[in-house]
Parts: structure tokens; sequence; C-alpha cells
């Protein structure tokens, strides 16, 4: 078995530690348990979450992913003929909340990755 890549894992919402076990503990399509996090990895028992109040800063990421989507909707509705401003508030409401359970997860994931301090092992992947 080969070990997943970084940007692989990260994608999968995988632990950066074993890049095997999963970050939440349902899949997306459950809306209804979208946000539940295991607190620890399944696979290598790597704590995810580092300190009480760790993803408090995810929010910031979240703000970033917001408005680079944003821009984006901004730029493709302009270059379809610059509709009404109502058309652009309508779609960009839509859009965030249709989007909402994917930014939530990639902000936690993201900030899990640059900020939780916890570095890859290729010894954990590997089959024993």
């Amino acid at each position: 078995m080969q070990a997943r890549s970084y940007q692989m894992a990260l994608l999968l919402g995988k632990c950066p530690r074993c890049r095997e076990g999963d970050i939440f503990t349902h899949p997306i399509r459950r809306i209804s348990k979208f946000n539940v996090m295991n607190k620890s990895c399944p696979f290598c028992s790597a704590m995810l979450e580092p300190e009480p109040g760790f993803y408090q800063g995810a929010m910031y990421v979240g703000y970033g992913i917001t408005i680079a989507v944003l821009i984006l909707i901004s730029l493709i509705l302009y270059s379809l003929g610059n509709p009404s401003e109502w058309v652009y508030i309508s779609v960009t409401i839509g859009v965030m909340i249709i989007l909402a359970p994917l930014n939530y997860r990639y902000s936690r994931i993201l900030y899990l990755y640059m900020f939780g301090g916890i570095k890859y092992n290729p010894h954990l992947s590997q089959p024993k």
C-alpha cells in the first residue's frame, strides 16, 4: 500500500499524522452531522483537537474561503453581462448557503494542517 500524498490526504480530510484516519466522523452528504469531528484519529490515535478552543482560528480560514468564493462569483456574473445588484446578492447568498458545510470542514482541515503541530509519520500509514 502506497502512502497518500499531502494534497490527497488534505482533500479527503485525513489525519495529518498518518494520512489514513478520518478527521470527521460522518461523510459530508450527511447534512445533520457534517460537523462532528473525531477527538483523536481512529487509525493512529493522534489528538485532532490539540487544545480547547483550537478551531476558533479556523474562522479566519473560513473567512478567506468565503471571500475567494465571493470574488469568483462576482467575476463570473460580471463576465455574463453585469446583472443588477440583487442578482449578485441572491446568487452569492445561495451559493454560500450551499457551500457552508464544505467551507466549515475545509477551514478546519486546513487550520489543523497549518497550525496543529502534527507532523507526518510515514511509518504509521504502512500495513504491519
